[in-house]
């Protein structure tokens, strides 16, 4: 699914913020042994802002254009107090 697609159906609210993430979840889970692309998995996180934007959603508050789509960010600086950060290096 695109992202637009997926903002469509958020916005429409056929899918939950925590479905989305759980998808992603699934994904990330199912291809990330072959590629070794995501070197720390912050699942709680990312479900407890899913319900933060959820929340946002469903008040009726501004959003912006990606509102409730997941991203991942490249570990190349400290980005979360307490993350695992290999600053874009080698993890093994």
């Amino acid at each position: 699914m695109l992202a637009d697609e997926l903002v469509f159906k958020i916005r429409r609210r056929e899918l939950s913020l925590v479905e989305v993430v759980d998808a992603f979840v699934g994904r990330i889970e199912a291809r990330n042994p072959s590629v070794n692309a995501v070197v720390f998995k912050a699942y709680d996180h990312a479900r407890a802002e899913a319900r933060k934007a959820e929340a946002a959603l469903t008040s009726g508050a501004a959003l912006g254009p990606l509102h409730g789509v997941p991203s991942s960010i490249k570990d190349l600086f400290d980005y979360h107090p307490g993350w695992v950060s290999s600053f874009g290096g080698r993890t093994t």
